[in-house]
């Protein structure tokens, strides 16, 4: 019977591919690179580390700024900007008179508006040791006031279509106003948690057309035009025999209506209506508000509980946060029951009556607005508890700053759950403007530590001096993945 044969019946020898034990553990010892990246010993504290030379950005970029780059931008001189409107030529009367008559005398209507001029910026830090060390990635205050700029650029993005001067308590908000407040409110489309279709837009243009407007651009989020694209599939058409390598699909830059040629503008900063924190956003932020209530049975003859809706009762449950200049409380608790909206009430237009109710204490910053969150429909009666389940659907302006207080708010379904927004019109000098006090712009603060400290500011306002040659469409939905 033979046994195996391994390199222990070679002890001792020192022929070819042959060694001892004692050699092998000796080969053991040598000095490895290994792959440690903390508490480094042996080869590994003598590894010298490879960090890509070029910093890979993993958020959005300059690229990704849409409405801001494309805003006609003019000078202002002032921290009130006026301008005046040109209403009408005259009345509605006749022009027809009689051989001989003097005709009727007409005026033209004018109105002065008013627009305030609001500021916006970041302090950004960098310490002076951090500028003695030899940089990963280039000159660290340049990175860092690139990073700033790209940080408020964002914020001004997304002010440009959402900021609302009323959320205030008393007065005037800090932020300007976005294209949701400078749109005329009866200026939209609404496709009532549809996706957008090449009609819906032929529909809108010609709305704006209606009001002496020619409109240049729509801006969309990115998914809304995704959609819009899929409708496209089932018309393509490949010419035969296919191309090798061919490219398939399509991209859809512009779209040709009755109005003129539409400029698709594709903007990830606007997407589907928001849920709430479940923290809040920051540490100045309001204290969370108390559960919303019922502010009595349903009422009036505004709501339209049908869209976005089954046949039948549907439940709707609703949570709220507080607001301020610093952030967003996180969500109050839920609601113990949803709020029933029976099929006679939504044929009847029934809005429903909510109270949204202070925190008991309210803490060293008090509200100035409210966001209320509410459910999609739903056929059942349940306390819904998850944040991902509330959607944004209105903004309010705070009427009490005390503890305990409380404000009624009607939901007339006008903005449904997780639906989107899209914005077009004419965007030329004449029609729209941002008015700048002071362009981008950095301001060096004193040094009173080893550090370099300094500001990115803007100081400006967008106007919209024709309310009506702009709209909204609404409530889009989108695609089943």
């Amino acid at each position: 019977m033979y046994g195996q044969i391994s390199l222990r019946h070679y002890e001792g020898l020192n022929g070819f591919g042959a060694h001892s034990m004692q050699d092998v553990a000796e080969l053991t010892k040598a000095l490895e690179a290994g792959y440690q990246i903390s508490n480094q010993t042996g080869g590994s504290a003598l590894r010298v580390e490879s960090l890509e030379a070029s910093l890979k950005v993993v958020t959005y970029t300059n690229h990704h700024i849409k409405l801001w780059k494309k805003i006609p931008k003019s000078p202002a001189y002032s921290t009130v900007e006026e301008y005046n409107q040109l209403l009408s030529y005259g009345g509605t009367n006749y022009a027809f008179t009689q051989e001989g008559e003097l005709p009727p005398a007409t005026d033209t209507n004018y109105a002065r508006r008013t627009q305030l001029v609001k500021f916006m910026g970041t302090t950004r830090e960098v310490t002076h040791p951090a500028t003695l060390v030899h940089p990963a990635h280039g000159d660290v205050i340049a990175l860092e006031n690139q990073n700033g700029i790209l940080w408020l650029l964002e914020r001004v993005e997304t002010a440009l279509f959402s900021a609302d001067s009323n959320l205030a308590f008393d007065g005037e908000a800090e932020q300007w106003d976005g294209l949701d407040a400078l749109i005329d409110p009866t200026s939209f489309v609404d496709l009532e948690g549809q996706t957008m279709q090449e009609a819906d837009i032929e529909l809108a243009s010609n709305q704006i057309v209606e009001n002496y407007g020619y409109p240049t651009d729509v801006f969309m989020g990115t998914r809304v035009l995704s959609d819009l694209v899929k409708t496209m599939y089932p018309r393509e058409r490949v010419a035969l025999p296919a191309p090798v390598n061919g490219t398939i699909g399509q991209a859809i830059n512009s779209m040709a209506t009755q109005a003129g040629t539409i400029e698709f503008n594709p903007d990830i900063f606007l997407r589907r209506l928001p849920s709430p924190p479940s923290s809040p956003t920051h540490a100045n932020a309001p204290v969370t508000p108390q559960a919303v209530s019922s502010g009595g049975a349903n009422a009036g003859v505004d709501g339209d509980f049908n869209k976005g809706a089954t046949a039948g009762t549907n439940y709707y449950s609703f949570v709220v946060t507080a607001c301020n200049r610093f952030g967003e409380s996180a969500m109050s608790p839920a609601m113990a029951n949803g709020w029933a909206m029976s099929q006679a009430d939504k044929d009847a237009k029934k809005h429903i009556i909510l109270t949204l109710t202070n925190a008991a204490i309210i803490g060293s910053f008090p509200p100035e607005y409210y966001r209320v969150y509410r459910t999609a429909a739903k056929a059942t009666n349940a306390q819904v508890t998850a944040a991902a389940e509330y959607s944004l659907i209105m903004q309010v302006a705070a009427t009490s700053q005390t503890g305990g207080g409380t404000q009624a708010v009607n939901d007339v379904n006008f903005l449904l759950p997780f639906t989107n927004i899209a914005y077009l019109g004419e965007l030329t000098p004449q029609v729209m403007t941002f008015r700048q006090l002071a362009p981008l712009m950095r301001l060096d603060l004193a040094v009173l530590a080893p550090a370099y400290r300094w500001m990115i500011l803007l100081y400006g306002t967008p106007i919209l001096f024709a309310p009506k040659k702009w709209l909204r469409i609404i409530n889009i939905g989108t695609l089943v993945s």
